[in-house]
């Protein structure tokens, strides 16, 4: 059986599944001041947000698996940044194929880059084996500026439509698909 001994003791602990290659954590913070949420998967910008050096932002404990890699199946999704609703400012992410190519051309948000890969769900909101749906929820612009909110979460998704925001998406307001 393949596996490792820890102890002298020589009872074998059996190996884990390697995870697949080109997996990260996105993981979802939540600015009170601006009553925002943020996700990122980018390890530089979850320490320094840790780290309290990008200041005002919370963990919400929430998170959900993103390719780091291309792979067949996959879209790259794209990160816009906007500062036009100063002192609030937002981020947005959105799938090459569903939301992406709509925002390159506006004024109000910049381009950061292409930030991790996905798949993307049908027309019915429903995603590839293997994956699930993250919704996508718009605040309608309630903080005083637009900001969205990614979740894996149906529960989460249906308090965030009670508190008025709006879900976005394809089907069942599936924004992109998270690998199991």
């Amino acid at each position: 059986m393949p596996g490792f001994t820890l102890s002298g003791d020589g009872k074998n602990v059996p190996e884990l599944a390697a995870p697949p290659v080109g997996l990260a954590t996105a993981v979802e913070y939540y600015n009170a001041t601006f009553s925002h949420y943020f996700i990122t998967a980018n390890a530089d910008e979850i320490a320094k947000l840790d780290a309290g050096i990008i200041s005002g932002w919370q963990r919400t404990g929430l998170s959900f698996s993103v390719y780091t890699t291309a792979a067949p199946g996959t879209v790259a999704v794209c990160r816009f940044f906007s500062a036009s609703f100063a002192p609030k400012s937002s981020h947005f992410y959105a799938p090459r194929g569903l939301g992406c190519e709509a925002v390159l051309g506006s004024p109000i948000w910049q381009f950061e880059g292409d930030v991790f890969y996905t798949a993307l769900p049908d027309a019915a909101g429903v995603c590839p084996a293997g994956n699930v749906p993250v919704y996508r929820l718009y605040n309608n612009g309630q903080s005083g500026a637009q900001n969205h909110r990614f979740t894996i979460s149906a529960a989460v998704q249906l308090d965030m439509i009670a508190e008025g925001y709006i879900p976005e998406g394809s089907g069942t307001e599936v924004g992109m698909c998270s690998p199991n």
